[in-house]
């Protein structure tokens, strides 16, 4: 065998190796994307655990909500692996939807790399979509100026300690779950969701809407600075 045909052979089996490399790297992506893939739809909170003041383990706050008559209805509607929170809060049977998180519309996106879930919105988009819907609420300004200035000025700070935390999702046979973790890498919450049949998922959206219209034809007046302690 000549010299020359001892390059080509071993460029080859490089080229081959490198070829094999490449298709397992791209196989590997393929894997885990398909196993952290969230299909579209309208996922419902069906369980709330997180810590409380004095115990560091999780606490089961659907289950002390039912005993109470008081749940969190949350939901997830998700397209193309982008998703929408949407918060829902009923006390005696009835609902109430805050119409400052109706309109906030915080998009976070799902990333099947890394399983984490991310806020699309900069600390400075989020401010003016803040200072945005305050001022639709309060139009006549004068009164309310100095106030949405200090309420948007908190709510940014809110978020920026929000985007410092991580948040993780695991898929499930039904749904999946969220998990947010502390500054010391902890778990400090952990949210469950599953997923709606199509009538399901418009029955809530009809309840949701429905709930938003009372609540701001009759509650109007409830606006204070405290209210934006909910904006997160």
């Amino acid at each position: 065998m000549t010299k020359a045909k001892k390059w080509k052979i071993a460029i080859i089996l490089l080229l081959g190796l490198v070829a094999t490399v490449l298709i397992a790297i791209g196989e590997g992506r393929f894997w885990k994307y398909q196993q952290n893939y969230i299909p579209d739809g309208t996922y419902q909170m069906v369980k709330y655990e997180a810590k409380s003041a004095y115990s560091n383990e999780l606490i089961n706050w659907t289950e002390r909500g039912e005993n109470n008559d008081s749940l969190y209805e949350d939901f997830i509607v998700v397209e193309n692996m982008k998703s929408q929170f949407y918060y829902v809060f009923v006390g005696d049977g009835e609902p109430f939807v805050s119409p400052f998180e109706h309109d906030e519309k915080l998009p976070q996106t799902f990333d099947p790399h890394t399983g984490t879930l991310k806020q699309d919105l900069t600390p400075s988009e989020y401010g003016n979509k803040v200072h945005s819907n305050l001022q639709k609420f309060n139009k006549d300004g004068g009164q309310f100026r100095k106030w949405r200035e200090i309420s948007t000025s908190e709510c940014v700070e809110d978020y920026k300690r929000m985007l410092k935390r991580k948040r993780t999702y695991e898929k499930r046979p039904k749904g999946f779950a969220i998990n947010v973790y502390d500054t010391n890498g902890n778990i400090s919450s952990r949210r469950v969701f599953e997923r709606l049949s199509s009538s399901e998922a418009e029955d809530l959206h009809l309840d949701y809407e429905g709930a938003y219209k009372f609540v701001k034809e009759s509650r109007f007046d409830w606006q204070t600075e405290s209210d934006f302690l909910i904006w997160r």
